[in-house]
């Protein structure tokens, strides 16, 4: 005989939900985890590219500056009677090439014609050689201290980065142009730079966006090139323009991670790049992974899942008996609804019993745990909770919060001449009148006998033109007398204003305030005054 499927039966529903759900999660799950991978792995590595990128820029930055002051401690000294002696300038430059040799290509003193006047060794151009056409030794003549465009030495054949410092005579006047050049593969300058590499495409880039040049690179094919046309690469565009970071971008038709640090004493940009083909490929091994072992394990699990969901269900009938009885008034709860006539329907509708008593009690605890049984106003613990969670949003947003501290003037003349009962009466009436003055975001909670505070949260620059407008509402809410057992009742009310910001603490504003409201009793009652 030939058993039919009991569809109604929830048992049956997981079975077929579970069959579903092995087949096309094991799919489903292998790109939502790749997603999930690929922007933990981008987030990892462009922390790391930015570190790297960073730590390139500030040493290559520090060597720049390391020579800029070599060439300002050498102008300052050089002795300029020696500017017509070629032969003992040109052996007191080298004394201090050996001393400090920061400038691999050695030092230079040219004219103001720009023909080279002396040279320290390893420089190998002879004297009566012009520079005139050089840009660095034009603009050194016209702004001091500069650093040249990149270029191949015509001696050595090899990329060279001059500096550029004019000479000075007591009267200020330039009188000679002092240079130094380095090989920009010397060490301890931008040695790092070719060397280095990001996995296996990956590396790193110098480029001058002045002189729209690639200094240097990890691809020594690129080194003393021209960058780019803009429009080809956007995020080379941007980096070009300024932009500082991290990003994705296309080069050559490969999508690349990218990160750009400044060298602040030259202009340049250091990128540190890597193909995002290699960034993911244990993304791209975790699908293969994941995709044939479900085709393994999904027949298995059906299986599996048959045999255990029949046990397991017949348990959580008998839960769901047991969870009637406890409905007589044993624990209290509230209805959740009953989708389906099936075993965890009928759990589902004795448990309700149980879980509405539950919740109204609940309710009224913490009602009454937060709230101040007189008034139904906030109580001292709600209000530094909520305190405690406007200062929080201040460490995200910035902006600032502020605290009026309120003491009523009279009330004990009611509390003692009328009666206790007639202080609550009147108590519940400045409740009512105050709230009618609060804004829906702000809160008013008492927090004492006679004492009330309001606290007004995610303010801007206005935030004491706010409190200072909110205080006098309060102040306008007293100026009716309260009717208290048919008798007119004057009340009164003093302020005190605190503001706070991300940098506050509650109790040090409420006690500002506090405080700022016995300033204004003092000064006459029925006022305010600010912290």
């Amino acid at each position: 005989m030939i058993r039919r499927i009991n569809f109604n039966s929830l048992t049956t529903r997981l079975i077929l939900l579970g069959m579903t759900f092995i087949i096309l999660g094991g799919i489903t799950r292998a790109f939502l985890l790749g997603n999930h991978l690929r922007s933990g792995l981008t987030g990892l590595a462009s922390a790391q590219l930015q570190t790297m990128a960073d730590y390139v820029a500030k040493n290559i930055d520090h060597n720049l500056v390391e020579r800029r002051e070599m060439l300002k401690r050498v102008a300052a000294r050089v002795p300029l009677e020696l500017l017509h002696d070629r032969k003992r300038l040109q052996h007191w430059l080298a004394e201090r090439h050996v001393i400090n040799p920061v400038f691999s290509h050695g030092m230079a003193v040219l004219d103001l014609s720009g023909i080279l006047l002396a040279g320290s060794q390893p420089l190998n151009y002879r004297a009566g050689n012009s520079f005139a056409d050089q840009d660095y030794f034009q603009q050194a003549l016209k702004s001091g201290f500069v650093i040249g465009r990149p270029v191949i030495d015509r001696n050595f054949k090899l990329p060279v980065l001059p500096m550029a410092m004019p000479l000075r005579d007591r009267a200020g006047k330039v009188c000679a142009v002092l240079i130094g050049i380095s090989a920009l593969n010397s060490p301890n300058f931008i040695d790092t730079l070719y060397t280095s590499r990001v996995g296996e495409k990956g590396g790193l880039v110098l480029v001058s966006p002045r002189d729209k040049l690639f200094i240097g690179a990890s691809d020594a094919d690129i080194t003393l090139q021209p960058t780019p046309q803009e429009g080809l690469h956007p995020q080379h565009d941007r980096a070009m323009q300024g932009f500082r970071g991290v990003g994705l971008d296309v080069r050559f038709g490969i999508e690349e991670l990218a990160a750009i640090a400044s060298v602040p004493s030259s202009g340049w940009f250091v990128v540190a790049r890597m193909p995002t083909s290699e960034l993911f490929l244990p993304v791209t091994r975790l699908h293969r992974f994941m995709l044939n072992n479900t085709v393994i394990v999904a027949p298995i699990f059906i299986i599996v899942l048959m045999f255990v969901l029949r046990r397991v269900m017949r348990p959580l009938k008998n839960a769901a008996y047991h969870a009637d009885r406890m409905t007589h008034g044993e624990i209290p709860f509230e209805p959740l609804p009953v989708v389906h006539n099936d075993e965890v329907g009928h759990l589902t509708a004795a448990f309700n019993r149980v879980l509405s008593k539950l919740i109204e009690s609940r309710a009224e605890h913490e009602h009454s745990a937060l709230h101040d049984a007189l008034t139904g106003l906030p109580n001292r613990q709600l209000l530094a909770d909520r305190m405690g969670l406007a200062l929080a949003r201040l460490q995200r947003n910035k902006g600032s919060i502020a605290v009026l501290f309120l003491d009523l003037d009279g009330f004990k003349q009611i509390n003692d001449g009328l009666g206790h009962k007639a202080g609550d009466t009147a108590l519940r009436e400045v409740a009512d009148r105050l709230s009618t003055s609060m804004r829906g975001a702000d809160t008013l909670a008492r927090v004492g006998g006679d004492e009330f505070v309001v606290l007004i949260s995610d303010l801007g620059d206005n935030a004491e033109e706010v409190a200072e407008l909110v205080a006098k509402k309060c102040l306008k809410a007293f100026e009716q007398p309260f009717m208290i057992n048919d008798t007119p009742c004057r009340l009164g009310t003093s302020i005190g204003i605190a503001i706070g910001n991300d940098a506050s603490s509650a109790d040090k504003l409420l006690i500002a305030a506090d405080r700022a409201m016995y300033r204004a009793k003092e000064a006459g009652r029925g006022n305010y005054c600010r912290a």
